[in-house]
């Protein structure tokens, strides 16, 4: 079971007592005294206080740490008291172990995660829970102060709670009980009862620790399992361990942060290339449960590992039932030659109906499971919920991984786990042919009608809106035998007719439901198909002396029958387990140890594997259980309120009834009062006649009157539109006529002016014309002179002519 967080409530706790604590002026508890008087309550002494006071003297202690300048001593030195109390103290009683776990609980809120982890780890809390005679109280008392260490932060040394987480989960991996390891089996076997109590109660209780350490802190636990994970031998472990962490109902709050992990990409390798069938069954189981988790709080993650899926779906499909092998002699040599036969007998890693087995990629440096048991028989984990849930989720890309396998991851780009190509490590042919039977048992799907592979991808996805429990239930009734269950069941319910209700029409008795669909099995890959090859035996029979005889045949009858969902009759309802096979005390005379083919050895592995198988399957049971009843409420909840609509509609109807009544009755009135209506109207017709005309009369005087007050309102309206406009052209003209007189006046000595003006204007243009005339003489005389001159100028020219000549001839008269 999940814890929940420890250090809060505590801080909350100690500050709500110390809200209560009265104010008073005393002196702070000396370390001293406390200690004395928690070595009086550990030795029973009759002067020590009652339990409870002594808690209080505790919360008190807490109290006044946290007031005081130097914390650190006082805690110091109590915690030397402490020390000194427990090795005077018998922890092997269980009520001083309990009393000093509450003490070290209340004192929590002041302890530091260091003190928790150095010293009261392997002093208290280690033995503790180891003790299987504890109370649950105790133990859960020892759990949280271990989970407080986990998680309460000291930044003084960060790195011890480090290596603290990481011996919790060493603890958990090698120091507890392994079911998966045949030597630890067989040594569990031949230990006394109260030792393999020890152990158990000793890994149950590391494994709450780290569940409730991984509800509080995800990344921190996955971040360590991660660590593990790589090495094989621890492997089928943290399977176990995430199993039981994916079962936790507050694990879906944590699924983002496992689904981004690099962890869920180990895990999704190790389902890829592991070669042992126990891991794959259990890492099979949890992926089953974590792909509706994802689907509603991390679609996107989920969505890119799809294709990965798919090709995990078809290794689980094709993984072929390993054989056990033949008991060997003792002479005969078992080496690395017969267990790498073993393996290739085992898996989808073959090629070529399994001749030889599939390398991982060297580049993935992953170092492979092999078989976690070589001695018993290994039936194919069965794929049919994790189909189911595929199917429901991403319908139309599973049908296009099944059409082409290789090609649908070549497409996505996805990186090959194997050393080979996706085409030479795929089976086309098997993976039809296996998963022919499996799809023939589902109804068809209604997203592959109206979406493609493409679509469901790019496009919002169908159940956004859905729940965890919704997405289960909606996925297990596309089976055909659930499909048939539900359809019958709410047939049923829709005939059945309400207690209270009254029935309305009456109908025939519908018909009887057809028989159920077969239940198609594949008998290469089932455990039914393995178990009619198998010629009875007879039944078991423990001896006290010889070797013991067990039925296999038995074994493998009442393992089916429970798988199938068949009703059981239990014998015996108290398992007990058979001590005649294993002696209860270990024998101090050296016995020989069984041979490894030994049908003992045998019998213990196939026992062990079928105990982790089961417990596998009932955790899955039990995380489907509760999805389930999810669903139930959500659906009764629908039922409900269904039968209140139910009701409601009666009611209605009976009201319906009750108004069709009382719609007679008033109909009825109704009638007689139409006929005395129409007499009355009759009656009075001759008078609305006569009303009529006379009002008629009225209108027509009225309509008179009206015509001629609205045409004397029209003249009047006109005559004082004109007086209007008279009055408004009388006041224009009059302050025109004063504008007038004002210019008038304003240019009175202007006009006088002017006269004046005009007379030497006239003075002036005589005298003026009189100036015309004389320069029109000018110019006349002006041009004589012009003409004058140059007719001057000619002649000056023409005597130097002349005299030019004169001269020339006289020199040629010379």
């Amino acid at each position: 079971m999940a814890l929940a967080p420890l250090t809060d409530r505590s801080v909350t706790c100690t500050a709500a007592r110390y809200q209560r604590r009265p104010e008073l002026d005393t002196p702070l508890m000396s370390t001293t005294d406390l200690s004395r008087q928690l070595r009086l309550f550990f030795e029973g002494s009759p002067q020590a206080l009652p339990a409870p006071d002594v808690y209080t003297l505790v919360d008190d202690f807490v109290i006044d740490c946290s007031t005081s300048e130097e914390p650190e001593v006082l805690i110091y030195k109590l915690e030397d008291e402490l020390q000194a109390i427990r090795d005077a103290l018998d922890l092997t009683e269980c009520t001083q172990t309990e009393a000093f776990l509450t003490v070290l609980r209340h004192l929590e809120p002041i302890l530091p995660s260091t003190s928790l982890i150095s010293t009261w780890f392997d002093l208290v809390l280690r033995p503790a829970l180891r003790e299987p005679r504890l109370s649950h109280a105790a133990v859960a008392l020892a759990k949280d102060l271990v989970v407080v260490a986990l998680e309460k932060s000291d930044n003084r040394y960060p790195e011890k709670q480090g290596e603290f987480r990481r011996r919790i989960l060493d603890l958990y991996l090698l120091d507890a009980f392994n079911e998966a390891s045949a030597e630890d089996v067989l040594e569990w076997a031949d230990l006394p009862k109260d030792q393999r109590d020890r152990r158990n109660v000793w890994k149950e209780n590391l494994e709450d620790v780290l569940v409730a350490f991984g509800m509080d802190q995800p990344e921190a636990l996955l971040m360590q399992v991660f660590h593990c994970f790589a090495s094989p031998s621890s492997r089928l472990q943290l399977m176990g361990l995430l199993n039981r962490y994916t079962t936790e109902p507050h694990f879906e709050r944590h699924a983002c942060v496992f689904a981004s992990h690099p962890l869920m990409n180990s895990i999704l390798t190790s389902l890829l290339v592991d070669n042992s069938t126990t891991a794959c069954t259990i890492g099979l189981t949890m992926l089953t449960k974590l792909l509706p988790i994802f689907a509603v709080k991390e679609c996107g993650a989920l969505k890119r590992m799809l294709p990965q899926l798919f090709a995990i779906l078809a290794r689980v499909i094709c993984w072929r039932e390993r054989i056990p092998p033949a008991p060997a002699n003792p002479g005969t040599p078992r080496g690395p030659a017969f267990e790498e036969k073993a393996v290739i007998e085992e898996g989808l890693g073959n090629t070529g109906g399994g001749s030889r087995a599939l390398e991982p990629n060297p580049d993935l440096q992953w170092e492979l499971l092999e078989l976690s048991f070589d001695s018993t028989a290994a039936p194919p984990p069965s794929p049919r919920q994790y189909l189911s849930f595929l199917y429901y989720l991403f319908p139309c890309n599973l049908i296009a991984f099944l059409r082409d396998p290789a090609g649908y991851l070549t497409e996505r780009g996805v990186e090959k786990p194997y050393a080979v190509d996706w085409e030479d490590a795929l089976d086309p042919d098997q993976i039809k042919t296996k998963s022919e039977a499996h799809l023939m048992q589902h109804v068809t799907h209604p997203q592959i009608i109206w979406r493609n592979a493409h679509t469901e991808i790019s496009e919002p996805e169908f159940f956004s809106q859905y729940d965890t429990a919704r997405i289960v239930a909606e996925s297990l009734l596309l089976e055909l035998r659930n499909s048939y269950l539900a359809h019958t069941g709410s047939t049923a319910f829709e005939v059945a007719p309400s207690a209270e209700a009254e029935p309305i029409t009456l109908a025939p008795p519908p018909p009887p439901p057809p028989p159920p669909p077969p239940l198609l099995i594949d008998s290469g890959e089932s455990e039914i198909g393995s178990a009619e090859s198998t010629p009875p035996m007879p039944t078991v029979e423990v001896q006290m002396q010889g070797k013991p005889r067990i039925s296999l045949q038995d074994m493998v009858n009442i393992s089916i029958a429970l798988k199938s969902h068949l009703d059981v009759e239990i014998v015996d309802p108290t398992p007990i387990w058979p001590y005649s096979l294993f002696p209860s005390e270990p024998s101090f005379e050296k016995q020989e140890e069984p041979e490894p083919g030994s049908s003992v050895a045998q019998a213990i592995a196939g026992l062990q594997r079928e105990v982790l198988l089961l417990r596998n399957e009932l955790n899955f049971e039990t995380w489907l259980a509760r999805e389930n009843v999810k669903q139930i409420g959500r659906l009764f909840e629908q039922r409900i309120m269904s039968r209140h609509a139910e009701v409601e509609r009666q009611n209605l109807h009976n009201k319906l009834r009750e108004n069709k009544q009382q719609i007679g009755t008033l109909q009825r009135k109704l009638k007689d009062h139409t006929e005395q209506t129409e007499m009355t109207k009759k009656k009075h017709a001759d008078w609305n006649a006569e009303l009529g005309r006379k009002l008629q009369d009225l209108r027509e005087q009225k309509k008179t009157w009206t015509s001629e007050t609205a045409a004397l309102r029209l003249a009047e309206k006109e005559l004082r539109a004109q007086l209007a406009a008279q009055g408004n052209l009388l006041a224009e003209a009059e302050q025109r006529v004063f504008q007038l007189k004002t210019v008038i006046k304003e240019t009175e000595h202007k006009v006088a002016r002017l006269k004046d003006y005009e007379q030497r204007i006239e003075q002036h243009t005589a005298m003026q014309k009189l100036w015309d005339v004389d320069v029109e003489r000018y110019r006349d005389q002006t041009e004589l002179m012009r003409a004058m001159l140059s007719k001057y100028k000619k002649m000056e020219l023409r005597l130097d002519a002349y005299e030019k000549t004169h001269g020339i001839m006289e020199e040629q008269a010379r």
